[in-house]
């Protein structure tokens, strides 16, 4: 009987274990961050080609990592774009990406799908039809995609800097009906561009927060964060190129966390 009930347990232990995988965030350059549960990956922000002098660009060895789907790039489900800037999307390393790893779907606003046919990609390519693109005004309702095992939400947020022509999107993606990431891209800190959104933030709870830094350490960014979206964890983004190597100044110049060295990795909150 002993022996019986042992190898149920063993039998049962990978079921069990895929249940309390505990998800992963890596810090690939910028607003770019790799998210990892199990089997299920995403990659936010990751394919851009411009610093503006200013941020950190990809290494070379993560992004040829990426596009080789090399550990712990291989496998990637989905990619999410959050704008159309060349410091967080440019057409050609993603269309470069999209080449090579032909099973990765895209998300993103209709920008960028109008940046990869301006970029030569007919509309008739094979790799248009796993780019998935949505118009939105920060006044409409999110919108909710489903793709394997993710399960996505996205409303826009209007863009720092007062930029009403860019189409600036909040994703948030939830991995395996467990583990749900926000990542705000160059987000505003004005509440009303996120209390419209209440009910759409109420819907789910936040593992972690990926806001630009500068939300960590303001009162209307860590309001919103605490408040409206609820976020169990915050780790702050976009962080100059000259913060890295001095990670530690940095978060404690700011309060809060922040990715600043590509190639860190953090644990999700449970």
């Amino acid at each position: 009987m002993k022996s019986l009930f042992a190898a149920f347990a063993v039998s049962l232990f990978p079921l069990y274990a895929a249940a309390h995988d505990h998800a992963t965030a890596h810090y690939i350059g910028n607003e770019g961050v790799m998210v990892e549960r199990g089997d299920t990956k995403i990659l936010f922000d990751a394919f851009y080609a411009e610093s503006y002098g200013q941020y950190a660009l990809v290494p070379s060895d993560i992004s040829d990592a990426m596009t080789s789907g090399a550990a712990p790039f291989d496998g990637v489900d989905a990619i999410f774009i959050s704008h159309v800037h060349g410091d967080h999307f440019s057409p050609e390393p993603a269309i470069a990406y999209m080449r090579a790893q032909t099973d990765v779907v895209m998300f993103a606003p209709e920008q960028v799908r109008d940046s990869l046919l301006e970029a030569g990609v007919d509309t008739g390519d094979p790799l248009m039809a796993r780019v998935h693109a949505f118009a939105l005004e920060p006044g409409d309702t999110g919108k909710t995609i489903s793709h394997g095992a993710i399960d996505i939400d996205v409303v826009s947020v209007p863009h720092a800097g007062n930029r009403p022509h860019i189409q600036n999107y909040a994703w948030r993606v939830t991995l395996d009906e467990d583990t749900t990431v926000v990542h705000l891209g160059d987000a505003d800190t004005a509440i009303s561009n996120f209390s419209r959104h209440q009910a759409h933030f109420d819907a789910k709870t936040t593992n972690t927060a990926f806001p630009p830094y500068w939300f960590v350490g303001d009162d209307n960014g860590e309001l919103i964060l605490s408040d409206i979206i609820k976020a169990k964890q915050t780790i702050g983004i976009h962080v100059p190129k000259r913060a890295a190597g001095n990670g530690d100044q940095w978060r404690a110049r700011f309060g809060g966390d922040l990715f600043t060295d590509p190639g860190e990795t953090r644990a999700i909150a449970d």
